[in-house]
């Protein structure tokens, strides 16, 4: 679960934040009062954090990634997404134990969340 909510989490960017007075965060200049996004999806693919970041690996070791947020705005329904993620993966491959990927998943457009539009699957043969 955590793997998947490092490599798709379902929140990519922030919330829009306003400093309340002109800052400089990396050598770039923002002004008092100009909205600043933070990628959610970028820093959860950092190769200074992540081996082969771009790659889902659902073996890899729980890091420390941000598709639950981060300190105070921290995800309270975290525990809960995990158990519902496992109960119903478990059970979808249980049914499907065949199961397996057809393509590649489409998204629907809307910024600031990433909501599945399609995702291919096939029963492979059994064998």
């Amino acid at each position: 679960m955590d793997e998947l909510a490092r490599w798709s989490p379902p929140q990519p960017m922030t919330v829009p934040r306003f400093p309340a007075e002109d800052v400089e965060i990396g050598g770039v200049h923002i002004p008092k009062g100009q909205p600043v996004t933070v990628s959610i999806a970028s820093a959860n693919r950092d190769p200074r954090v992540f081996d082969e970041p771009d790659r889902l690996d659902i073996t890899r070791e729980p890091g420390p990634h941000l598709g639950f947020g981060h300190g105070p705005h921290f995800c309270v329904g975290s525990s809960l997404a995990r158990v519902e993620t496992a109960v119903a993966l478990g059970a979808l491959l249980r049914r499907f134990p065949a199961l397996a990927a057809a393509g590649e998943a489409s998204f629907l457009p809307d910024p600031g969340t990433r909501r599945l539009a399609s995702l291919p699957v096939i029963l492979r043969p059994a064998g």
